[in-house]
């Protein structure tokens, strides 16, 4: 299919654009919306207009030939107009972040405009209200654009748990959604992104050093350290635990049960996934548990830090393989490009630079050299790659390329 932009397929669906060079001239060819048989679901009105793919509730962002955007549904009927500078966010709470005229508001899934575009800036809704700012003062609006914090503050985040991070008079505290002040406003910063789930979380109040509080402002750990970084890897574990860095030496702290789980002794501490958290010694990476055992001792170059599907990407000597959760390399390190597991297969790339696709044993399920990668892996049964007569195909987990028919 040479001259089509493929997109990876998303809740069954994907996009195709057909775009190509006619008589020396780009030229745009029709924008066609397929479902995993290969059958044409609907074409977009107009051959300017661009779409990635639909978003987890199954409407997509239209991008028009006026560089403004529209919500779509998944059978191309369009919920709003072309009136949009941007459409954007998860919808959490069923709205989507939107600009119209540089101002700031939310619509709902059927494109209907909850809070009005008269915003400067805003954020994403979080247990019933958002943030937003008026006239250079922040404050949180609900559902119906009521005030319920007002506009007298000079930064808010979103709320979580009942707490708000929110900046007076040049410094941060805590506010409850009643408006109330839950920790006083005295520090230089306090780390928003973990008030979520979690007890204690980072504050810097005095010469620029980090330590941590709880939620009613008393210190858990004194203010002497240059770094307090969250390394959970998904918000499920966010706030959990910590890496604290004092000079140049890092620790791993325990937020749940307040302590520390090392000493000052790691060069770097990564992300905590599934149960183990990847760390650097001597410039070399390993994966500790929660009891500092070393699971993976430290002999690789370099460590993804996050599992996919149950494996983790290491390198060794410049080539890439990959590690189970109980630590064992079950793919070697063999690969020049390796990509994440996805939907069971990794798509690999050999030092003869050819492409193909294993399974989580390393066994070869696609064969080297058939395709070139143009994806990071499967979504929804299929991956895009390059064929060497087609061009960009779908291709399934047995390597069959999908027909299109249209």
């Amino acid at each position: 299919m040479k001259g089509y932009d493929l997109n990876n397929f998303e809740n069954g669906k994907a996009f195709i654009h057909f775009d190509g060079v006619i008589n020396g001239k780009f030229d745009y060819g029709p924008r066609i919306c397929i479902n995993t048989k290969g059958e044409k679901l609907f074409e977009l009105p107009d051959r300017e207009m661009i779409v990635n793919s639909f978003a987890e509730e199954d409407v997509a962002f239209v991008n028009g030939n006026n560089h403004k955007e529209a919500l779509m549904d998944n059978k191309g009927n369009f919920l709003t107009d072309f009136v949009y500078d941007n459409i954007y966010g998860g919808s959490e709470e069923g709205l989507f972040e939107v600009q119209r005229d540089k101002k700031h508001g939310h619509i709902d899934l059927q494109g209907k405009e909850i809070i009005p575009c008269i915003y400067d800036k805003g954020n994403y809704f979080s247990e019933g209200i958002a943030a937003e700012c008026l006239n250079g003062k922040w404050g949180m609006v609900d559902y119906f654009n009521n005030t319920v914090i007002p506009f007298e503050y000079e930064h808010i985040y979103t709320c979580k748990n009942n707490l708000i991070n929110a900046k007076k008079n040049g410094k941060w505290g805590l506010i409850n959604k009643s408006n109330e002040v839950v920790i006083d406003f005295i520090y230089d910063f306090i780390d928003c992104w973990t008030v979520r789930e979690c007890l204690v979380f980072p504050a810097t109040i005095k010469n620029d050093k980090w330590g941590l509080i709880d939620r009613y402002g008393q210190t858990v750990l004194d203010f002497n350290y240059n770094e307090i970084v969250c390394i959970s890897d998904d918000e499920s574990n966010f706030g959990k635990y910590y890496k604290i860095r004092q000079d140049d030496k890092y620790a791993i702290y325990s937020a749940a049960e307040q302590c520390f789980l090392s000493g000052l002794v790691y060069d770097e501490v990564g992300m905590y996934s599934e149960g183990y958290i990847s760390v650097k010694e001597k410039n070399k990476c390993g994966l500790v548990d929660l009891s500092q055992n070393y699971i993976v001792p430290p002999e690789y170059d370099y460590i993804r830090e996050v599992f996919f599907e149950g494996l983790m990407l290491v390198m060794k000597d410049g080539k890439y393989g990959a590690i189970n959760s109980a630590g064992d390399l079950v793919i070697p390190c063999y690969y020049r490009i390796l990509n994440n597991c996805s939907e069971g297969l990794l798509c690999a790339t050999n030092y003869n630079n050819d492409t193909g696709f294993i399974d989580k044993e390393n066994d070869i399920i696609i064969p080297f050299g058939k395709f070139i990668n143009k994806s990071f892996g499967f979504s929804d049964g299929y991956a895009v790659v390059s064929d060497k007569e087609q061009g960009d195909v779908y291709i399934d987990k047995t390597g069959k390329i999908l027909e299109i028919r249209l």
